[in-house]
């Protein structure tokens, strides 16, 4: 019988005990982090949210980043509320 990577409920009976804390999430790293990120992307599709990938000139950035310290709101909050108002939504 062998043990699948994604098995959470199989204790591995054949690998020797590490000394310390256990283990918080069986996954590795990099599992946990694909399964983080489809878990957000589902989650966004959710709630009608949509990705976006948009290339910008390094002057452009560098307004959005200071709109955002003034205002205190995420680069996407401040895109996003540009766009409406420029397309009147």
């Amino acid at each position: 019988m062998s043990i699948q990577p994604e098995d959470r409920t199989t204790m591995d009976l054949f690998s020797p005990s590490r000394p310390g804390r256990p283990r918080s999430n069986p996954y590795d790293r990099v599992q946990q982090s694909r399964y983080n990120k489809r878990s957000q992307r589902m989650r966004d599709k959710q709630s009608g949210l949509h990705r976006l990938e948009v290339k910008l000139q390094a002057d452009v950035v560098a307004r959005v980043d200071e709109a955002t310290q003034k205002l205190g709101l995420a680069r996407a909050d401040i895109i996003n509320e540009a766009l409406r108002q420029w397309l009147h939504i």
